[in-house]
C-alpha cells in the first residue's frame, strides 16, 4: 500500500506515521527547506518532534512550485493508493494536484485532505494550528480551569485529526475493494474534535447542560490523591457500588456509608467536592505503596499519576515492551514509543527511523523511472 504524504507539522505527518506503522510504504514529499518541524529543537534537521511523527517513511524532496517538481509528484501519484495532505482548502487544486486532478490521473487513488475548518464557512480560509482548533472546538473548555485562560496539554486537535484521517482512509480503501474506485476524504480538524467530545456535545444537545473540566470526574467518581510520601495517584469508582464500599474498607471510614451526603451515588456526584476533600485528607496519612496494596486487595481501580519520565520506569509499561531503539543513517540511535496494537495473524511491525531530508529522493524517483 503506497501512501504519498504531503504533510507538515503534526496532523498530516501523524496520519502518515500511523499508516507506516501498519505497513504502508509512506513517501513523504518535502520542500527543499524540509518540514518545519525538523528545526524545532535538538539535532539540526532532526528534532525529536519531527522524529516522533515521521518514523517509517521515505523522504523525497520536490519543489512543487516548479514544473519538474509537479511532474514528479503526479508520476508518483499515478501508482499510489493514497495521497494525503494538510494544506489550506484550495492550495492543492491551485498547484495542480487537487483531488479532482489526481482522480482523473488515477481513478483508484484515495485522496485525503486535513484542514482546520473544512471547505465552507466563515473560518474556512484561515490558518489553523492546533491551539486555535482546540479553543474553537471546545477542548480547552473541558481541560482548562475557567479562571485560567491559557492553552494546555498536547496537540489534541492535530492528533485527533490525524487519527480521524486514518479512519477515513481505511474506510475508503475498504470501499474501493468493492467498487474499484477511490474517493476523496475530507477531515476538518474542528469536526474531529467535536466528535471526540461526543459525551459533552451530546449531553448539551439533549439537556442544555454545559460540561466543565470537573464534570466528567464528578460523574465518573474519579479522584486525584497525594499520599504521605508526596506521590500522587488516582482512584476511579465509576458506577458499581462495590467499588465505593470497597474504598470505605480501604480507608477505614465505614461511617461514610451512612453519611447522607454520600450514601447514594447521586449524592456523591452532587457533593463531589466534599468527598474529594475527605479522600485527600485520608490519602495523606499513608505512603502510596501501602495504599496500592490495600486498593489491590479490594480490587479498586487505581494507578500512579505518572509523568512522562515515570512512564518508562513503570513495571506495567516495561512488561508491554513499548520502546524501540532505531538507528539513523549516521549510526546514532533514537528511541521511540512503539505502536501498541496487536494482531493475531500479523507480525508485530518493525520500524525504521524518521528519514533525513531527501534521504530517498534518488531511489524513489528511480523506482518510477524519473531522473
Amino acid at each position: 500500500m503506497r501512501v504519498i504524504e504531503l504533510g507538515q507539522y503534526i496532523a498530516g505527518p501523524y496520519a502518515g506515521k500511523l499508516l507506516a506503522d501498519w505497513g504502508a510504504d509512506v513517501i513523504k514529499i518535502e520542500s527543499p527547506d524540509g518540514d518545519p518541524m525538523r528545526r524545532w529543537e535538538g539535532k539540526a534537521g532532526y528534532s525529536p518532534q519531527f522524529a516522533a511523527y515521521n518514523r517509517g517513511k521515505r523522504s523525497v524532496v520536490l519543489d512543487l512550485k516548479t514544473d519538474s517538481g509537479l511532474a514528479a509528484l503526479l508520476r508518483l501519484a499515478r501508482d499510489a493508493d493514497v495521497v494525503l495532505d494538510n494544506f489550506r482548502p484550495g492550495v492543492a487544486d491551485r498547484l495542480g494536484f487537487g483531488p479532482t486532478a489526481l482522480a482523473a490521473l488515477n481513478p483508484r487513488v484515495v485522496t485525503c485532505s486535513i484542514t482546520g475548518f473544512g471547505a465552507v464557512g466563515p473560518m474556512a480560509h484561515r490558518p489553523s494550528y492546533d491551539t486555535v482548533i482546540s479553543a474553537v472546538g471546545g477542548m480547552y473548555s473541558q481541560i482548562v480551569p475557567a479562571d485560567s485562560v491559557r492553552p494546555l496539554g498536547p496537540a489534541f486537535s492535530d492528533l485527533l485529526a490525524g487519527q480521524a484521517a486514518v479512519q477515513g482512509v481505511l474506510a475508503a480503501l475498504v470501499s474501493r475493494a468493492t467498487s474499484g474506485i477511490g474517493q476523496h476524504v475530507s477531515v476538518p480538524m474542528v469536526g474531529a474534535l467535536v466528535d471526540f467530545l461526543t459525551e459533552s456535545a451530546s449531553t448539551y444537545l439533549q439537556t442544555g447542560a454545559v460540561s466543565h473540566p470537573d464534570t466528567r470526574p464528578r460523574r465518573a467518581q474519579a479522584f486525584g490523591l497525594t499520599a504521605s510520601d508526596g506521590k500522587a495517584f488516582v482512584v476511579h469508582l465509576s458506577v458499581p457500588e462495590k467499588f465505593w464500599r470497597g474504598l470505605l474498607d480501604v480507608i477505614e471510614r465505614p461511617e461514610l456509608a451512612d453519611d447522607p451526603r454520600f450514601a447514594a451515588r447521586e449524592g456523591r456526584v452532587k457533593n463531589y467536592d466534599e468527598l474529594d476533600a475527605e479522600l485527600k485528607s485520608v490519602a495523606a496519612t499513608r505512603p502510596r505503596a501501602e495504599w496500592f496494596a490495600r486498593l489491590e486487595e479490594h480490587d479498586i481501580p487505581h494507578g500512579p499519576l505518572n509523568t512522562v519520565a515515570d512512564l518508562f520506569d513503570d513495571p506495567q509499561l516495561a512488561a508491554m515492551d513499548l520502546v524501540e531503539d532505531l538507528t539513523l543513517p549516521d549510526g546514532s540511535v533514537v528511541r521511540t514509543p512503539r505502536n501498541s496494537l496487536g494482531f493475531s495473524q500479523s507480525a508485530r511491525p518493525s520500524y525504521t527511523a524518521a528519514p533525513l531530508l531527501g534521504e530517498h529522493t534518488e531511489s524513489v524517483l528511480d523506482e518510477v523511472g524519473l531522473p
